[in-house]
């Protein structure tokens, strides 16, 4: 299940948009996930496949932001 997740992650990923001068990576849309379910179904709940996708990219985003902190000090 866990690796399920983590290759579906990986593959929504791929679809992330960026913003602004930076490039931030913007939060994944729900479109994303449902477009990647469309194509490689799965038998995990969908409410705990979102929720699964959704904390990855938190994380992601999360460890982005405090790379980009620690950039600009130096």
């Amino acid at each position: 299940m866990v690796a399920e997740i983590l290759e579906a992650y990986g593959h929504i990923g791929r679809s992330r948009q960026y913003v602004g001068m930076v490039g931030a990576p913007a939060p994944i849309a729900p479109s994303a996930i449902a477009e990647y379910l469309d194509r490689y179904p799965s038998v995990i709940c969908r409410e705990e496949f979102d929720a699964a996708i959704f904390a990855l990219d938190d994380e992601f985003r999360r460890r982005w932001d405090e790379q980009q902190e620690k950039d600009q000090t130096k």
